[in-house]
């Protein structure tokens, strides 16, 4: 039975939740989802989560990656809303969507996101090239004015897919390089229990030195 004072999650649409997502969300609403998820306090919609199919070309199209495009959480939702949202969302996608196989998402540090709900919620840190030894430049940008900052990749298995490791693997010796001489104590927790095997493997390395 759900707390009267925390949210109940359901599945939404994306015209529900549009006005919360413009009001609290700094990316602000989309236009439609693979899953949308609701979360409800006296029919007030105070939480939200937009799944959609992943939008890097080194994931798989089969369907079974799901990308985390917005998590939106508002004090309204009441105590431990991120931990509570998450395992509605886990337990509605295995439900509804049983060929989804791996969750990912992205936290952006520039906007104050440094992954403390991922990290509470058991998700694995899986950081690019572009993370661990970021461009001078950033990432480009989509506007012509505004550069991209780099961000955090996170993601959650649902079940075993051999093809994981692939996806996240850094692929990149002297990011890996880089890294090694400017990690930080938590960045090393995490390093040792990424699925990316190459940095996984430096992270051991490190601590044996």
């Amino acid at each position: 039975m759900t707390h009267p004072s925390t949210a109940e999650w359901s599945v939404s649409d994306a015209p529900t939740i549009a006005p919360l997502l413009q009001a609290e969300h700094y990316l602000g609403p989309l236009k439609s989802g693979r899953l949308i998820l609701a979360g409800r306090r006296d029919d007030d919609v105070v939480a939200a989560m937009v799944w959609r199919r992943p939008t890097s070309r080194r994931w798989a199209t089969d369907g079974s990656v799901l990308e985390l495009s917005r998590w939106c959480l508002t004090p309204a939702a009441g105590p431990n809303a991120g931990s509570r949202s998450h395992a509605a969302a886990v337990r509605l996608i295995r439900e509804r969507l049983p060929e989804v196989t791996t969750l990912l998402s992205y936290s952006d540090p520039s906007n104050g996101h440094r992954g403390e709900l991922y990290r509470a919620c058991n998700w694995l840190w899986a950081p690019t090239w572009h993370r661990l030894r970021p461009p001078p430049t950033g990432l480009g940008s989509w506007d012509g004015e505004t550069t991209q900052a780099v961000k955090d990749r996170w993601v959650f298995p649902l079940r075993r897919d051999a093809r994981l490791a692939a996806a996240v693997a850094v692929n990149d010796a002297g990011a890996l390089r880089h890294w090694s001489r400017r990690f930080t104590a938590l960045e090393l927790r995490l390093a040792l229990a990424s699925p990316a095997p190459d940095l996984a493997a430096t992270a051991r390395a490190l601590c044996e030195a």
